[in-house]
This record gives C-alpha cells, structure tokens and sequence, in this order.
C-alpha cells in the first residue's frame, strides 16, 4: 500500500481525533490543512474547498477527498475491508453520510470532548 498523507481541520476535534487514529497506521502521514505542508498539497484548491473535509494525498500526488478518500484509509484497518467495499459500492450513500459528518463536526466535536471529559473523571 502506498503512504499517504491525510490532511485534516486541526480546528475540529472530531476531526483531530478521526485524524489521531488514522495516523497510527504505517504509511500514513498526517498535516493539518492549514499547515505549510497541507497549503503545498492542497495549493490548487480554493480555501472554502480545502476546509470542506478530509484529504488524502499519495506518494504519486492523486488527492482524493471526503467520501472518496474513506475506502483506501479503511483498507489500511484489520477490519476495515468490508466498510470500504460497501462505501465503494454506494458512492452516493458514502457521499451523503460524509456531507452529513462533514456539516456537524463541531457539534461531533462537543460530544466528544464531553465523552471525554466524563472518561477521564469517572477514572
């Protein structure tokens, strides 16, 4: 599997976090968009478009984008084959899904800081 940089809002916790996980994997970089790195990346893209959601570029420089790049990072999980398969076989239904993400990750990102905060008190 190719390594792959994911750029990600490092504004978003939700977003951070998801970001987090993912970055445990071999071959897989992070940067957040607004960085140097994700700036040189993500050069072509209007800012309102880079801010959108998640990209992932690879070695070769192929950039895919929210839905689009859910089923190559998934792969890189023990179990993540069948939620790939399935998000490549409903393109559209992965689309909505992530759109839906997407708009409430700030709400995603309270929830998770209070899930969070719960965890660590009842320690």
């Amino acid at each position: 599997m190719r390594d792959v940089t994911v750029l990600y809002d490092a504004d978003c916790g939700f977003c951070t976090s998801v970001a987090r996980r993912l970055g445990t994997r071999e071959g897989v970089s992070l940067a957040p968009i607004r960085s140097a790195r994700g700036s040189a990346l993500l050069h072509d893209l209007p800012l309102r478009e880079r801010d959108a959601s998640l990209h992932v570029v690879d070695a070769a420089g192929v950039r895919r984008s929210g839905a689009d790049a859910l089923p190559g990072l998934l792969r890189r999980f023990r179990a993540g084959r069948p939620p790939a398969w399935l998000l490549e076989r409903f393109p559209r239904a992965a689309r909505l899904g992530y759109g839906l993400v997407a708009r409430h990750r700030r709400a995603l990102s309270r929830l998770l800081a209070v899930s969070q905060t719960r965890s660590v008190s009842r320690r």
